[in-house]
């Protein structure tokens, strides 16, 4: 599935879903999972990572950094722009 593409600059602009986009408990595991991977992979080997994340209108769209930091309830991108946990639909590695 192809996703409209924004750049992180935009993200303190943007309003994201006010509930969890999963709903089972293995899929936010394996969210969890992936953006620890994720994180991983950008530290050691920058690599670009992009994740799905729905906004509060409903639309996913994609954003890519070659930067993620996990933190909790928050991922954090390179330049300091923070997606919540809970708008998160999927990662790509």
């Amino acid at each position: 599935m192809s996703y409209r593409k924004i750049s992180p600059d935009i993200i303190p602009s943007l309003h994201f879903t006010k509930f969890d986009v999963l709903l089972s408990t293995d899929e936010k595991r394996e969210r969890v999972h992936q953006l620890v991977s994720a994180t991983a992979l950008t530290v050691f080997d920058h690599e670009e990572v992009g994740l799905v994340v729905q906004l509060a209108d409903g639309e996913n769209v994609e954003v890519s950094s070659n930067m993620i930091e996990y933190e909790g309830d928050f991922v954090e991108l390179k330049g300091g722009y923070v997606i919540p946990l809970h708008a998160i639909l999927k990662v790509d590695m």
